[in-house]
């Protein structure tokens, strides 16, 4: 407190720091000392800060506590200051979680009109199932969601609004009623029970005292299929059911009413589990006695995902072909009192890893594997949600030695009056109970007043999972931001067309199970910008994006990607390429990495590369380990130009599912009601308007126009097309898709223009645009046979009937799946076959699960 002995020498200063006043150094006289301008800032800057007022700026003579400045006042005596800060400080403690309840709620709740606990963001979902307990129509199941975690989902045929499922869900009604002041211990039962713990063995005591009040006890265990659940045990023989630690997230939804029916019957109940667990029993319990109910949380590192651990358990150990006797965390007879990984076999043997080498520990400790929920979890804080918090006093030894032998120390925390209760009761069956003080506890960085947040590779951990990588590969490629295959290009571009082709490519190769980074375009200078345009907010929502790196640096690549792509459009278009220098033909890729080029386009029927530069090029190129183009012209150019064989592909658009597309499509935000006609027009031209207008009237189809996403001269080309009330502007990629997938006929002088009419099979005008590249559109009409849908000239299309004829869609789509299957097969092929560098195989394969499949 700001005292000192006797008033007499009490300084002004901490009384002008707060309020401008002086302090006398008696009652009614003046003060002793007046300090002067510069030295009552100073004094001033020092009390706010919690730091001393001085006394004519020379040493220290009162200390400011953080409390008096906030409550704008000083004590002068210790007793005076102890009620009032005491009750102060409670007042301010309940207000600040008051407010982090309402800024939770706006987080959590995403649909706010929804009645159920469908209204909640997946990512502030804890899966305590407790809306699963309390549903009265049975509607609400959990479910294993995308990363393998337990979730809620709705039956809306069943489900009568009744509310009573978020009315009671702690993800969103938070509640705190224990003390932010819990009194803590070091603690340890004797040796027998210690042997069968993980840690100090005071669960199995707090158990005991269950059994010993003819009560029951609930916490987690394994099945018979070793799945992780909550149930309820009625003797001291079933206790090795629920001892030592389970690092999976258990299913306890199906317990609360067991629970609740044992507290009925006036019996007690000892439940451990989770913060979030313990909050979801009590959420089922309003209007019950809980006066037996004696609940336990636990400092919890965070839930591993159920089904993650489920197939660690059947591909590295067998458990679906019954090889699986016991599993265990903390194997004391092994590792001693630690965190490392054992699996007893029924054929006797055992499985020992350490934390740093079994692949399910490696990713549960740094939290990769956990839920999204538990890196910003509501509950690991104070206070604490159970009657007593138990953690394993790491570092115990650095603490005291005295506290420790070796065989395990606990961390107990008893939070309110019921956990002082019975921890009064096992007290003399302690043979160590030292209290500690609180701020000591929270020194040793255990989850005790707060969560362990998610570690920032989580995301990409498990997308490789899901995509079918083993756990060491995900875990590698994770940590170290690997990717299988780099795809290089024009991505960034503002060419709606563009965009939507290397996202099918990025699909594609996804569909593989194979990860995926995007490489951006090279930078003038080192951490150089990304400008905000459509394209590069449609990349940050769905790609992982390399860093600009210059030129120079761009070698840094190999260290993060295995194959290299060099992905479709004109980027072989010497008259775009050249500004990328020679890195379209990955120039700064080591030997010993492939390089691929898929549906690459030098945009024309020549080349427009210089003599010096084609030398270098042919050089590159010949590095490459395949190379297909998207037209027949391409082909050509790469046979005579740079005496490479290439083969002829679809562009990526027509390799996809059509379901990629619609996926998008079905975000649109922009779109149209009623038919209508789609005008795509990247150059336009009074011709192009006349026609575009002609063709509208004789379909009777209102007009929607869309110009180029980022012309030279967009003002001129609104001017040109004079529609400026059927013009739509600013509009995003998925804006883009669902014009052409909803529109009844396409008129375009664009060659994506035409590809995405074929692809959601509309009838479509193709009009010749030189200024795009000519081959591109005569590639693309001749290999689908749509040439009759396709003219050379604006002024062909005024007074021609024949071309508002119906696209024949059978043949189209019979070309195209034939030519999907060709050029689907020809990247697998390249994309997994062994690499030859230098007399060895560089790597035989790039996914081993995926050449299996491959050869199926």
């Amino acid at each position: 407190m700001a005292t000192i002995k006797g008033i007499k020498n009490r300084l002004a200063a901490a009384g002008r720091a707060l309020g401008g006043d002086y302090t006398s150094e008696k009652n009614g006289s003046k003060p002793k000392d007046k300090l002067k301008a510069s030295q009552r800032v100073n004094a001033a800057q020092r009390a706010m800060s919690g730091d001393y007022a001085l006394r004519d700026g020379k040493k220290p003579v009162v200390k400011v506590e953080p409390a008096e400045i906030r409550m704008n006042k000083i004590f002068t005596t210790k007793e005076k200051a102890e009620p009032e800060i005491k009750v102060f400080e409670k007042q301010e403690s309940a207000r600040q979680r008051e407010e982090e309840r309402v800024e939770w709620r706006k987080k959590a709740v995403r649909r706010d009109s929804d009645k159920t606990v469908g209204c909640i963001h997946p990512d502030y979902c804890c899966g305590c199932g407790a809306c699963y307990s309390v549903c009265p129509v049975n509607a609400i199941s959990m479910k294993y969601d995308s990363e393998g975690f337990l979730a809620p989902v709705v039956d809306r045929s069943k489900c009568t609004n009744c509310g009573l499922c978020r009315k009671i869900c702690p993800s969103i009604n938070l509640e705190y009623k224990n003390t932010v002041e819990p009194a803590c211990y070091a603690a340890y039962a004797d040796d027998e029970i210690r042997a069968k713990s993980s840690s100090g063995g005071i669960f199995t005591l707090l158990a005991e005292y269950a059994f010993e009040q003819g009560g029951a006890v609930c916490g987690a265990g394994y099945t018979d299929d070793f799945k992780v659940e909550h149930f309820i045990i009625e003797s001291p023989d079933d206790l090795d059911k629920l001892r030592k630690s389970k690092y999976v997230q258990a299913d306890a939804s199906k317990v609360y009413a067991d629970v609740k029916k044992i507290l009925k019957e006036g019996r007690v109940v000892v439940f451990c589990g989770c913060g979030c667990q313990v909050a979801g029993l009590y959420a089922t319990l309003k209007n019950v006695d809980i006066s037996n109910l004696y609940t336990i949380d636990l400092m919890c590192h965070g839930g591993p995902s159920p089904k993650l651990f489920d197939d660690y358990l059947n591909k590295y150990h067998g458990k679906d072909q019954g090889k699986v006797a016991d599993v265990g965390f903390r194997d004391k007879d092994y590792f001693g009192w630690s965190t490392e990984m054992t699996v007893k076999y029924t054929d006797g043997t055992v499985y020992h890893r350490t934390r740093t080498q079994d692949p399910y520990y490696r990713a549960f400790l740094p939290c990769i594997s956990t839920r999204k929920f538990c890196g910003h979890c509501a509950y690991a804080k104070l206070p604490r949600t159970g009657d007593i918090t138990l953690a394993d006093f790491w570092g115990i030894q650095k603490y005291n030695r005295d506290y420790t032998d070796g065989k395990g120390t606990s961390i107990v925390s008893v939070n309110s009056p019921q956990g002082e209760k019975i921890y009064a009761a096992i007290a003399d069956k302690l043979l160590l109970n030292k209290e500690i003080p609180r701020d000591d506890v929270l020194k040793t960085g255990q989850p005790f007043d707060h969560c362990f947040k998610n570690h920032p590779a989580r995301q990409r951990y498990f997308e490789q999972i899901k995509n079918g990588s083993s756990m060491e590969k995900a875990y590698d490629y994770a940590i170290k931001d690997k990717y299988d295959v780099g795809i290089y290009g024009v991505w960034f571009g503002a060419n709606y067309g563009s965009v939507a082709t290397y996202y099918a490519l990025h699909e594609i190769i996804r569909s593989f199970g194979l990860s995926v980074l995007m490489i951006d375009m090279p930078a003038a200078k080192t951490g150089a910008g990304k400008p905000d345009t459509h394209a590069r907010r449609f990349a940050k929502a769905h790609y992982h994006e390399s860093k600009r790196y210059t030129l120079k640096d761009m070698r840094e690549l190999n260290s993060k990607v295995d194959t290299f792509i060099m992905g479709s459009d004109q980027v072989w278009n010497r008259g775009i390429s050249r500004g990328f220098g020679f890195s379209f033909y990955f120039d700064f890729v080591e030997p010993d990495k492939k390089k691929i080029a898929f549906s690459a386009s030098f945009g024309h029927d020549r080349d427009f590369c210089n003599v010096q530069d084609r030398e270098t090029i042919s050089e590159y190129m010949r590095q490459f380990d395949g190379i297909s183009i998207r037209e027949t012209s391409g082909v050509e150019i790469c046979k005579d130009v740079y005496g490479i064989d290439a083969v002829r592909v679809l562009d990526p658009v027509f390799v996809a599912d059509r379901k990629v597309f619609d996926s998008l499509a079905d975000k649109a935000k922009k779109k149209h009601d009623g038919k209508y006609m789609l005008a795509y027009i990247l150059d336009p031209t009074p011709e192009k308007r006349a026609a575009v207008v002609e063709v509208s009237e004789k379909l009777g189809l209102e007009v929607v126009v869309l110009l180029d996403g980022r012309p030279k001269d967009p003002v001129k080309n609104r001017q040109i097309m004079d529609m400026d009330d059927k013009i739509v502007d600013d509009i995003t990629v998925e804006d883009w898709l669902n014009y052409f997938r909803n529109a009844d006929f396409v008129l375009t002088d664009s060659c994506h223009g035409i590809s995405f009419s074929l692809v959601f099979e509309t009838n479509f005008i193709g009009l010749a645009n030189s200024a795009r590249g000519m081959t591109r559109f005569e590639s693309l009409v001749d290999v689908f046979q749509v040439r009759d849908h396709y003219v050379q000239d604006a002024a062909d299309i005024l007074g021609n009937d024949e071309l508002l004829k119906p696209v024949d869609y059978d043949n189209v789509n019979k070309i195209l799946m034939s030519e999907r299957e060709r050029s689907l097969a020809w990247l697998k092929e390249v994309l997994f076959r062994p690499k030859e560098f230098e007399g060895y195989r560089a790597y035989p394969i790039i996914d081993k699960r995926l050449a299996e499949d491959k050869e199926d």
